[in-house]
């Protein structure tokens, strides 16, 4: 059984294991190293096996992730260039760091573990060339790269204005990401203006949730030495510890919750965490009748010429079983057949659906046509046929280009047909002309997001259906 808690104070997570419970945690305060105790009820539990983060082999990763969403922003990221280098001059051999920038979609620029040099070479080439900020979206992608790297502790540290434009992600799903992986973020605002400032919040509360820390520049986007190192130093702090859980089983007491203390060594404050355990309550067997108790008392019942009492064992009764043998299973047998028979009657006066009614059925009213090489044809079946990402459209884009519900075809009484965009982020083009609704004429192009295809009547075999051919007439005969 596992537990992870966030407080104001401390990162926890426990693991128990029968009599054992596991603990790492992280300090949130300016105490890297508080005093742990452990106790259940009123009973004190005994915390050992300290050992302080990080040791010999131990491995923080950190991706440096950067908003180069807005080609306004240039200044913002010619700070960031700065700010990064500075940050990898106070990298420690087991911190392993990489690079990545985001817009629309995610860059992972040098990979986690990359040389301080060859990274600081890759800071260089950051540009603010995107137009799209899905936050959210490459937020979860980081995590996704993290989460798949050998590291004891992994932190983010997003450099961001906090826009988010994304519809379909929102930030309970980066948290709950986050949570699971063990992934850190902590982030670095940059206000736009003092109006757009308040779009800050959404990466303040972001490092909160995740246990990170929090700074912002001033309005020329700068900040101390100070503050950029403690992105850092929330890191290196914390370790392991174990608490045993024998004696709740010696005093046999039922117990399902462990309160840890973590009281700091300069203050008199200290923080209380609540986690979850499974004791059982051990069964006590019952004690066994004394032998020479009951010999006694056998002899004392034959004294004075009485008949020893004889205790007689009834011997199971089969009774019951022969029951289910002679009558439960041909019972079973006969309901069993009973519901073929059933079965088979159905199926042999289900009225077999003629060719007409099934070619009516799934004869396709048009076709979709996609320009990937192969021509792949998608057939419209639909009078509404939806198109996106989501698996409960007609047809489903696996693409982050296209929103969840991106557009709908409907085939009108008249037998032509309308494609109407339903308030997608990347809008529907017909003929390279954005459309809210439009006509579909044969050979058009639609394009959504970065999928293009081609609209068409037609079905595969078209071209192979042959032209009638003039053949030569006898000359009718006149009187």
């Amino acid at each position: 059984m596992a537990w992870n808690t966030l407080t104001d104070g401390i990162d926890i997570n426990c693991q128990q294991t029968t009599k054992l419970l596991d603990c790492t945690y992280r300090s949130l305060t300016t105490d890297p190293e508080p005093e742990i105790s452990a106790r259940s009820n009123d009973t004190t539990l005994q915390v050992s096996q300290l050992t302080l983060f990080p040791q010999k082999d131990d491995t923080t990763a950190i991706l440096f992730l950067v908003d180069t969403s807005d080609p306004n922003r240039q200044n913002v990221i010619e700070k960031n260039k700065l700010q990064i280098k500075e940050l990898l001059s106070e990298l420690k051999p087991h911190h392993k760091a990489g690079l990545a920038s985001f817009d629309k979609s995610i860059r992972f620029i040098s990979p986690l573990g990359t040389s301080t040099f060859l990274l600081s070479k890759s800071v260089d080439s950051l540009n603010a060339t995107g137009k799209t900020t899905e936050l959210y979206l490459n937020l979860i992608k980081a995590i996704d790269s993290l989460t798949s790297f050998s590291a004891k502790r992994k932190l983010i540290i997003l450099f961001s204005d906090g826009q988010a434009e994304d519809k379909a992600y929102f930030h309970s799903d980066v948290i709950n990401a986050a949570r699971k992986s063990g992934v850190v973020i902590n982030s670095i605002g940059y206000p736009r203006s003092v109006s757009l400032s308040v779009a800050l919040q959404t990466i303040r509360r972001l490092s909160e949730e995740t246990g990170g820390n929090y700074i912002e520049t001033d309005m020329s986007y700068n900040l101390p030495i100070i503050k950029l190192k403690s992105l850092l130093d929330n890191m290196d702090n914390g370790g392991t510890f174990s608490v045993a859980l024998d004696e709740l089983y010696r005093k046999n007491l039922p117990s399902d919750k462990v309160s840890l203390i973590f009281k700091s060594k300069h203050e008199t404050k200290s923080i209380t965490v609540p986690v979850n355990i499974k004791v059982t309550k051990q069964a006590v067997p019952s004690r066994p009748e004394n032998t020479n108790t009951v010999i006694e008392s056998a002899r004392q019942l034959t004294s004075n010429n009485n008949p020893p009492i004889q205790i007689i064992t009834k011997q199971p009764d089969n009774e019951a079983i022969n029951l289910w043998l002679w009558y439960g299973l041909p019972a079973a047998f006969i309901i069993i057949i009973i519901f073929i028979l059933i079965t088979l009657f159905l199926l042999w006066n289900r009225r077999p659906q003629s060719s007409d009614d099934a070619s009516n059925n799934y004869r396709p009213y048009a076709y979709l046509i996609a320009d990937d090489g192969k021509e792949t044809r998608y057939p419209i079946t639909r009078t509404i046929w939806r198109i996106g990402r989501s698996k409960d459209n007609e047809l489903t884009l696996n693409d982050t280009s296209l929103s969840r519900r991106h557009a709908e075809i409907h085939r009108n009484n008249n037998g032509t047909f309308d494609i109407i965009d339903l308030n997608s982020m990347n809008g529907v083009y017909i003929n390279n002309e954005k459309i809210g609704k439009a006509e579909l004429h044969e050979g058009d192009i639609v394009e959504i997001g970065d999928i293009f295809l081609r609209f068409t009547l037609l079905a595969s075999d078209y071209s192979l259906e042959e032209s009638t051919v003039m053949q030569k007439t006898k000359v009718p005969i006149t009187h």
